[in-house]
């Protein structure tokens, strides 16, 4: 086996990876190290929370170009639809000392208030597309990153990886807040929410 064959990167068909669920858990976004005081969640890096504007709906869906969920007004009212375009579309990252070239796309985010009275913000968004091997990215997500680096999600202790409306995904505790991320329809999807689990789960069931 050649190292070109053995070393395929993810610039492979997204959708072709969802049919075996060991390369849907490996796929972790690209993107910065995570930093609290600047990303919306660990998972959304690649745009800052002051890239956020206001759009209509079909406006945001349109720049996001895959497709959108929502939640029912059962489980909660949407106060704001808005969209972030990465400042810096196309960026070379070096993971675990090995440097790609990254294209990032816009972020849609649908922000709810609960029935519950909590907040629940919706992200959406075209996979990155990285030119790297799923490992790199798994190892940047899961590993202790090499001295002088930052690891994928920042300081947070490293995510479950648990199934989320019947795919693998991840599930972070920061503490008052959770954040979930999962690969499904052909596009990404986040959520970060100031509710428990138990609601947090409650509720993505009811995404459609």
């Amino acid at each position: 086996m050649t190292g070109t064959t053995a070393r395929r990167t993810l610039t492979i068909s997204i959708p072709a990876l969802c049919a075996v669920s060991a390369l849907i858990l490996a796929q972790v976004p690209a993107g910065e190290p995570f930093d609290p005081g600047r990303h919306p969640n660990p998972v959304v890096t690649w745009v800052a929370e002051k890239d956020f504007k206001k759009a209509s709906f079909r406006e945001a869906a349109d720049k996001v170009g895959v497709e959108v969920m929502s939640l029912s007004k059962d489980q909660g009212e949407r106060t704001a639809i808005e969209v972030a375009m990465p400042s810096n579309a196309r960026q070379r990252l070096n993971y675990v000392g090995e440097q790609f070239e990254v294209t990032f796309y816009p972020v849609m985010r649908q922000v709810y208030i609960l029935k519950s009275g909590k907040a629940l913000q919706l992200y959406t968004f075209r996979f990155p597309r990285a030119v790297t091997t799923a490992g790199v990215l798994n190892d940047a997500a899961f590993q202790r990153p090499p001295r002088g680096t930052s690891a994928r999600f920042g300081n947070l202790t490293v995510p479950d990886r648990i199934d989320i409306r019947g795919v693998p995904g991840l599930y972070f505790d920061e503490g008052r807040r959770k954040s979930v991320y999962w690969f499904e329809l052909g596009a990404g999807y986040s959520v970060s929410t100031n509710a428990d689990k138990d609601e947090l789960f409650r509720v993505l069931d009811d995404l459609l």
